[in-house]
């Protein structure tokens, strides 16, 4: 698979660009998107995933926005066994891969609390 360019020009002169690229890592095809996934982009996406000749892991870290038409594709895709990986936090709650308040606990090391961190101490 290679890499394909696509460019979208709206009103007033303003260049959108999202850029499909794959490659091929242990075995599944990795599908890279950077830019801005959009309803005018969705066809080319599912397209280029329909041609993997595997499993397929979706990495979204240089996704950089999503209309409604582009997440509900993206969603569609994950319920259909897409993997994903590189998603911000911001991307993986939109897609439903983590629910609020799930993200683990930072604790120090030894379970020593940072001053003015409140918990069990000394009264």
């Amino acid at each position: 698979m290679r890499s394909r360019p696509c460019r979208l020009v709206l009103a007033h002169s303003l260049a959108v660009m999202l850029r499909i690229s794959t490659r091929r890592d242990g075995g599944r095809d990795v599908v890279m998107v950077d830019g801005r996934v959009d309803a005018e982009m969705v066809a080319e996406l599912e397209r280029v995933i329909a041609q993997a000749s595997g499993p397929v892991c979706l990495d979204l870290a240089g996704l950089r926005s999503v209309d409604e038409a582009g997440l509900r594709a993206l969603r569609g895709l994950c319920a259909h066994g897409v993997a994903v990986s590189g998603a911000s936090p911001y991307f993986r709650l939109l897609l439903g891969l983590e629910k609020l308040g799930t993200e683990p606990t930072l604790s120090r090391p030894g379970g020593r609390k940072r001053n003015g961190e409140r918990g069990q101490g000394r009264t």
